[in-house]
């Protein structure tokens, strides 16, 4: 169970410089194809934090083809997770946690984002048995091991929200009123312990909304890539763990463009579900690429959208996909 205190730092006496507590905000304008994803990580022990924020308008495998980015590292660590004034110009405040928050930044060229977040439910956490069915072990070791994204995960939670606000983005204002899903993470997080995994959102409405976490083979075929490790269907206000999850992508280089999955909750309630990227791009962070796409979701006649994020280590990448070469290179050279 999250309690407000889970806002702030959960710092164990024995940590070391890779513990790592993080929040991240996905703002959608679905009706402008615009996204733009608010990032937190600080690491206390060392007394530095990350700021990134990222706004995609575009379909592409190339950051610099995004609208706007501004990733900051090596700032100042806050003393308080929840109340965080940084000098990259981003104020973020737990107003009442753990279910509402306020987001302020002013960047560069005219872009700034004031927004306020709304839980539409409590958290999710995916410690908790009562909230899923994959809540796995009886020590904190067996209950890592299943959590989605190891040791960084020794606690985290996902909430689905209302944000809204206005966001503006070199000089173009756009209004914000959409539902999305912030999540807060905080434990051991090396900048090479991270396992492949993707975070999977979709959002019809207030009354029917789903969150999904998988862990991703790089090594197996497509549609045997992905396995359920947690998730949630919020139906009509109540929240019901996912039992079973079938899912296949299909990919543009290593970019999901479409997803098709089957959703089974712990109620044996069913769900075919289908999305198609509208706007994305790579998310380069610590030692991964996170390919983050707002999609466009259907289910039967119902369209949504919500965020995926693939998180692939980039020492995996490179083992799988990296180029080989032999005594001599196959390039031109000039002698």
């Amino acid at each position: 169970m999250i309690k407000p205190e889970d806002c702030d730092f959960h710092t164990p006496e024995n940590a070391d410089h890779r513990w790592a507590e993080t929040y991240i905000f996905p703002i959608a304008v679905p009706e402008e194809h615009l996204l733009v994803m608010v990032y937190i990580s600080v690491r206390p022990t060392l007394g530095v934090m990350l700021n990134d924020i990222y706004v995609f308008n575009t379909l592409t495998d190339n950051r610099a083809d995004l609208i706007y980015v501004d990733s900051q590292v090596h700032l100042p660590a806050p003393t308080e997770m929840s109340n965080i004034k940084s000098p990259s110009g981003l104020t973020f405040v737990a107003t009442k946690p753990p279910r509402e928050y306020r987001i302020d930044y002013i960047g560069f060229d005219d872009t700034e984002i004031h927004v306020d977040w709304h839980g539409i439910m409590d958290p999710f956490d995916v410690h908790d048995p009562d909230h899923t069915p994959h809540a796995a072990g009886r020590s904190q070791d067996e209950k890592i091991e299943k959590s989605g994204l190891g040791t960084a995960w020794n606690g985290h939670f996902d909430m689905t929200g209302r944000v809204t606000g206005t966001v503006t983005i070199r000089g173009r204002q756009y209004e914000v009123d959409s539902l999305e899903r912030m999540d807060h993470s905080w434990g051991g997080r090396g900048e090479h312990d991270l396992p492949a995994m993707d975070s999977i959102s979709a959002q019809f409405g207030e009354d029917l909304a789903f969150h999904i976490i998988t862990r991703v083979d790089l090594d197996a075929p497509n549609g045997r890539d992905q396995s359920l490790a947690h998730g949630y269907v919020l139906e009509d206000g109540e929240r019901f763990g996912i039992e079973t999850l079938d899912i296949s992508s299909a990919r543009l280089g290593i970019s999901q463009v479409t997803i098709t999955m089957t959703v089974v909750d712990t109620r044996g309630k069913r769900y075919e579900l289908c999305a198609m990227a509208d706007v994305g791009g790579p998310w380069t962070i610590y030692a991964t690429t996170c390919y983050t796409a707002l999609m466009r979701w259907t289910l039967g006649d119902r369209v949504g959208y919500g965020v995926v994020m693939e998180v692939l280590p980039t020492k995996e990448l490179t083992r799988i996909r990296g180029q080989r070469y032999g005594d001599w290179p196959s390039a031109v050279t000039t002698g």
